[in-house]
């Protein structure tokens, strides 16, 4: 176990979004929040969008993407 120190401010804006968290694990929470996303984050976007208009979209930016010339 370690202890660490954080400023008055820091201490507040944690403690004002833990809940019954302890810190240890707010803090756990919030570093994987932050080397990447979760699964569980992106699975909120499934569906948004139908099957034509991903489509659309799909075919759209293939087009756009033709227009662009590499550069050797």
């Amino acid at each position: 176990m370690k202890t660490i120190m954080l400023s008055d401010d820091a201490y507040k804006k944690l403690a004002s979004i833990k809940g019954s968290k302890s810190f240890t694990n707010l803090v756990l929470e919030l570093v994987d929040k932050v080397k990447g996303v979760k699964l569980t984050d992106i699975d909120r976007f499934f569906g948004i969008i139908g099957s034509d208009e991903a489509r659309s979209l799909q075919m759209n930016a293939a087009k756009i993407r033709r227009r662009f010339k590499v550069r050797v």
